[in-house]
């Protein structure tokens, strides 16, 4: 594909020494689960003894589905546990678990039929009331982190062996997306042993958990039962690199098979034999958001110029080498949802400074806010934003946190001013980053009545078109009022050791299958 190219300029001095990347080392190739020279024999002997060495951006705090959304995790519960539907690689909706379902003409009653062969890795029967289960706890323990995706269920019961219904409080059209979100889990496993299952589960996917070395490495093995097409790879070794210079680093030593890269090493691994780059258009969208309760972020003019100082397209070519499109957004051009009539906001920092001169603004230090991990080149991009604002004249104060403490504070609206994330809708859908980040009741730090009507209203239209114009309304609606600053969507590049059995997804998931 051809990644989006910008024109270049000059970009403020703080990130000008992150643009080199020394790379060093050998290339390896795909490695083997029983030793060198069953790797090298072809044939499917050959793809029965690979080990695929997966470096993943984050760990699971557990292992327990039910209380780790975050997209590490993510990846790991695909290979492990099975929902009831899945997204392909194309975006659309494919039976798992189940392999039919219909829903009522108020899209508020769904019914999901199961697939009779499928087990858990214990060999006992996937079942309704294991279904039924997983999803009640979301709806009733106020510590499940599963708790938002299921919020729109009013009841979920087992009407059969194999037969499951759901009723929903309002009408939802994209539910049969929402359910991929909530890996399905073993009652009796889970009742037996809370805190086994947390580091030891039982899924139904196309991998079981052998090992989990917290820190460092996650084992998984081929389940010789699963319902689906066999596992491509015999084992799956999760390897948690947080770290893009050591993830490609790790590459070319040929310690790793798949890895997540960063723009500035896509040139090093090219010129690698035993490595090819990929690349894939994301769903992924980074932005600004901001706490609007109190102090100078209250205030629309002040967001607005903050909003206007940032020169997206000088970040997108210089820090992200191209590898990044200038966003007006929350929402990319490969979810549903996307407005092409929504531009990126352009830069001008004379307006935004003037905006900021007029505003009761008075030199009080706004709190920036970001991850240490998990976002592309995250220091050198708050350090960009940061120069940009400091130049209209806003005193900034960085704040870099723990990935996992500052996703918790995301979640929990601790931030204390301009925080910088990301949003990834792995349904493919835009009601899902909408739902968590606009929606009433949720991380947003606004109340906009126009903003909860549109909400409701898109999210009971049957029809796509009418459907897509008011996600249209809806996002264009965010986009003024500053609600959040999108910045870019990008490009994913991966290193690939060659022969390893994966391909990239929009999702940006290892979806390893």
């Amino acid at each position: 594909m051809t990644h989006p190219r910008t024109r270049s300029r000059a970009v403020v001095p703080t990130l000008l020494t992150a643009l080199a990347l020394a790379l060093s080392g050998c290339a390896g190739g795909f490695d083997s689960a029983e030793g060198s020279d069953a790797a090298t024999s072809g044939g499917s002997d050959a793809q029965e003894a690979q080990r695929l060495r997966v470096a993943l951006n984050g760990e699971p705090s557990t292992l327990n589905p039910i209380y780790d959304i975050s997209v590490p995790s993510l990846s790991v519960f695909r290979s492990v546990f099975s929902g009831l539907t899945a997204i392909d690689a194309e975006g659309a909706v494919e039976p798992s678990l189940a392999t039919s379902w219909d829903v009522d003409e108020t899209a508020q009653t769904w019914v999901f039929t199961l697939d009779p062969d499928a087990l858990f890795h214990d060999g006992t029967p996937v079942t309704a009331a294991d279904v039924a289960f997983t999803f009640q706890q979301g709806m009733t323990d106020p510590e499940a982190a599963t708790g938002s995706y299921v919020s729109r269920i009013e009841a979920v019961e087992a009407t059969g062996e194999h037969e499951v219904t759901f009723r929903l409080k309002a009408p939802y059209a994209p539910f049969d997306r929402q359910v991929t979100l909530v890996p399905v889990i073993s009652q009796a496993a889970y009742e037996a042993d809370p805190e086994g299952f947390a580091v030891a589960p039982v899924g139904s996917g196309p991998y079981e958990v052998e090992s989990w070395s917290r820190g460092d490495t996650l084992m998984v093995t081929r389940f010789a039962d699963y319902f689906g097409e066999p596992a491509a790879a015999a084992e799956v070794e999760f390897r948690f690199v947080l770290d893009e210079t050591t993830r490609a680093n790790s590459l070319q030593a040929g310690d790793l098979d798949v890895a997540q890269i960063g723009a500035s090493s896509v040139a090093t691994l090219q010129g690698s034999g035993d490595l090819e780059v990929l690349e894939q258009e994301s769903n992924r969208v980074l932005y600004l958001g901001f706490n609007t309760t109190a102090g100078p972020l209250g205030d629309p003019e002040v967001r607005r110029a903050i909003d206007m100082a940032v020169d997206r397209e000088a970040i997108s070519e210089t820090l992200y080498q191209g590898y990044a499109a200038p966003s007006g957004q929350l929402v990319a051009p490969t979810t549903f949802g996307y407005s092409e009539a929504i531009e990126p906001t352009a830069y001008d920092p004379e307006a935004a400074s003037e905006l900021l001169a007029q505003s009761d603004y008075d030199g009080t230090p706004v709190v920036l806010s970001y991850p240490a991990m998990e976002l592309p080149q995250i220091t050198q991009l708050a350090q960009a934003v940061g120069g940009y604002l400091e130049e209209i004249g806003l005193t900034v104060q960085f704040d870099q946190q723990e990935t996992a403490n500052f996703r918790t504070a995301w979640l929990g609206k601790e931030f204390p001013g301009i925080y910088i994330w990301q949003f990834a809708p792995s349904i493919m859908d835009a009601d899902l980053p909408l739902s968590l980040l606009v929606g009433p009741g949720t991380t947003r730090y606004f109340e906009d009545e126009t903003v909860d009507a549109l909400m409701a209203e898109q999210i009971g239209l049957t029809d796509p078109d009418e459907r897509a114009a008011v996600l249209g309304e809806l996002l264009g609606l965010v986009h003024d009022e500053v609600y959040y600053s999108s910045l870019f969507t990008d490009v994913y590049t991966y290193g690939v050791s060659a022969g390893s059995p994966w391909t990239p997804r929009a999702d940006g998931l290892f979806s390893i299958d």
